[in-house]
This record gives structure tokens, sequence and C-alpha cells, in this order.
């Protein structure tokens, strides 16, 4: 996807966490500050039983409960 909009080929709206984890010289991030933030959810087999699906979950609904 930064490849695309490197090139000029495309634009991307992204979660503000991106400008700090792919920082690079030949794009130029920008905030939008006329909508409200994206909610994002995290959907989940509900008989899954793999105990990392479970693990990365509780992480998640902790994070959310502190950025929330």
């Amino acid at each position: 996807m930064l490849e695309h909009v490197a090139a000029g080929a495309a634009v991307c709206i992204s979660p503000r966490s991106m400008a700090s984890y792919y920082p690079r010289p030949d794009l130029v991030w920008r905030p939008i500050t006329d909508i409200p933030p994206l909610r994002i959810a995290l959907a989940r087999p509900a008989s899954s039983t793999n105990p990392l699906v479970a693990d990365f979950a509780e992480v998640v609904g902790e994070l959310s409960e502190v950025d929330g």
C-alpha cells in the first residue's frame, strides 16, 4: 500500500500509529481533523479454542479500555 502511495498511484487513510511505525522520507502523513476518530472492532469465532486468539482478544480489550 505504501509503495503505491510513494509512487503517486494512490492515497491512503490509515491509523495515526502508521506514521510512527512506518516513517518514510518519500511520504507525508497528515491528520484528518474534521471527522471523528474511526472505531475498530475485533471479531473472532465464539467457538475458537486457540489460546493465542483468546490472549490477543484479552489484550485488545484491555487496550480499548485505556484508550476508550
